[in-house]
């Protein structure tokens, strides 16, 4: 398909995209059911994979944060073979967009795959296209600024790090927007997927042979320890937090396992995560817009940086291990909107600095300037691009984020990714009447879920031309893959039963 074809087609995707919900849009003059799954960004790792496997003939899209395949189903159960389908997956915002807007049927903002300006639509050259609708939920102005403004789509199912029922306020939801109340959430069926990793990450100048405690890092991260000679005494600096923001389900897990929210609200129950607020640089300067960014000055101490995705936290642990300046988009509750910000690493210098991760960006790590560590103990866990495989550094102590930890409950910080679609009709607040998941969509939902759980998506048990990227990040469930082939090398012994909140039991594999 060539560029121009795309912007011509503009017209048709608008009208296949009326009613703002599951239909279908016109690729090149042929019409394609979407499907449109919004949240978290685990699956990424193995998204296209999962839709080669789905589609044939796939044509490849992409924009910051969002990714589409148009093609053929092919094998999904309830969907006829040749089916045009449009699958979209968008990790804008993480996990809270897997949640909120879809128990609300609420518009969010899209990639337009008929407004592309450059790739050729393969998986080496992806189209490279641009968004549709300005707004999301919370932003100022949703709901009033018509539908120009808000023209995105209705998810059709959601992905989460943690189930719905962990998005809580005060700091486990989105663009300070309420929580899902018990009537929203009971309009979701939520199943759970599959077990990911949380990590520790650390830039590359802190040493390998720095003691990295659970209570230690959870008090960097809520402020506690705002030097890094509170951990150990050999090392000098201002601790910088590269976080994720308020509603990320990455966010959500690092406030579970380091503070205890929401598993204990009571007093004293719980602690805070450090806001952004609580850098001792917090806004020396600017005025929030790009032209004249807010300056977060880390020269000033204790810094906080929230970031929308985990690309953004990876390039902020990279800027503070470079000292380069650091320029990215977060809500500022103060000002009730998005803001644009700067963090002056180049007036501070090169910084160490801790960060909010799952472990599905190991290989990322390993062209960067961070590295994951082992939990209670000493040690890198690291990628050997070459090999492809991980392993710890000389001499390293505690617990390594490997998957054999993972599959035999040592390494407990875990959660379970949850999907979930609504099951009944919803009126959102433009008076759009989405209906319950049905169909195409909810036939190619149900296929993609399962597939996410497999051994074969979270360990490449099978698969021979189309491996996943980062298996060693992930376990299948007991519940549904025990006694499955070599179960042992790819299905965790242990499970949350789809409650964050419970400890590990044991289920055997």
């Amino acid at each position: 398909m060539q560029l121009k074809k795309i912007a011509l087609a503009v017209a048709a995707m608008a009208t296949g995209f009326a009613a703002h919900a599951a239909g279908t849009v016109n690729i090149g003059g042929v019409p394609h059911n979407v499907v449109y799954l919004s949240g978290a960004s685990a699956p990424d790792a193995f998204l296209a994979d999962i839709a080669e496997g789905m589609l044939t003939g796939v044509t490849y899209y992409t924009a910051s944060n969002y990714k589409a395949y148009a093609g053929s189903a092919s094998g999904v159960p309830g969907v006829t073979n040749g089916t045009k389908v449009l699958f979209i997956k968008r990790s804008e915002g993480g996990s809270a967009f897997g949640v909120g807007p879809v128990a609300r049927a609420q518009r969010v903002k899209t990639i337009d795959v008929n407004n592309c300006t450059s790739g050729a639509g393969t998986k080496a050259s992806p189209y490279s296209c641009n968004i549709m609708g300005t707004l999301d939920p919370g932003s100022q102005g949703y709901g009033e600024a018509g539908d120009a403004a808000n023209a995105g789509l209705v998810p059709d199912f959601g992905i989460s790090d943690v189930e719905p029922a962990m998005f809580q306020e005060p700091y486990n939801t989105e663009s300070d927007t309420a929580a899902l109340s018990s009537s929203e959430v009971s309009r979701l069926a939520v199943l759970p997927v599959n077990q990911i990793m949380m990590g520790l990450v650390a830039t590359n100048n802190v040493p390998a042979s720095t003691y990295l405690s659970r209570s230690t890092y959870g008090a960097m991260l809520n402020g506690q320890i705002t030097t890094w000679d509170q951990v150990d005494p050999t090392l000098e600096g201002d601790v910088v937090v590269c976080r994720r923001v308020e509603g990320s389900g990455t966010q959500t897990s690092y406030n579970w396992f380091f503070g205890n929210f929401p598993c204990a609200t009571q007093e004293g129950g719980a602690v805070a995560p450090a806001r952004m607020s609580d850098s001792y640089g917090w806004k020396e300067g600017g005025s929030g817009t790009s032209a004249d960014p807010y300056i977060i000055n880390p020269a000033s101490g204790y810094t906080v940086i929230e970031n929308s995705s985990s690309g953004n936290v990876r390039s902020c642990m990279n800027a503070a291990h470079d000292g380069s300046d650091y320029t990215f988009t977060s809500w500022d509750s103060e000002d009730g909107g998005p803001r644009v910000f700067k963090v002056t690493f180049s007036e501070s210098g090169p910084m160490k600095a801790v960060g909010v991760l799952s472990l599905d960006s190991y290989t990322s790590a390993a062209s960067n300037d961070f590295s994951f560590r082992h939990l209670d103990g000493a040690g890198t866990y690291t990628y050997d691009s070459v090999s492809k495989t991980l392993s710890s550094s000389a001499g390293a102590t505690g617990i390594a984020p490997s998957k054999a930890n993972l599959i035999d409950g040592k390494y407990d910080f875990v959660v379970e990714l949850s999907s979930q679609y609504r099951n009944v009709a919803v009126t959102n607040e433009f008076g759009d009447a989405v209906p319950a998941i049905s169909g195409v969509q909810k036939a190619f939902a149900d296929e993609f879920v399962k597939r996410a759980g497999s051994p074969r998506y979270t360990g490449n048990l099978g698969n021979t031309v189309a491996p996943v990227s980062t298996p060693d990040a992930y376990a299948s469930l007991p519940q549904y893959y025990a006694g499955t082939a070599s179960s042992n090398l790819y299905v965790s012994k242990f499970t949350r039963n789809a409650n964050t909140c419970a400890p590990l039991q044991f289920r055997g594999n």
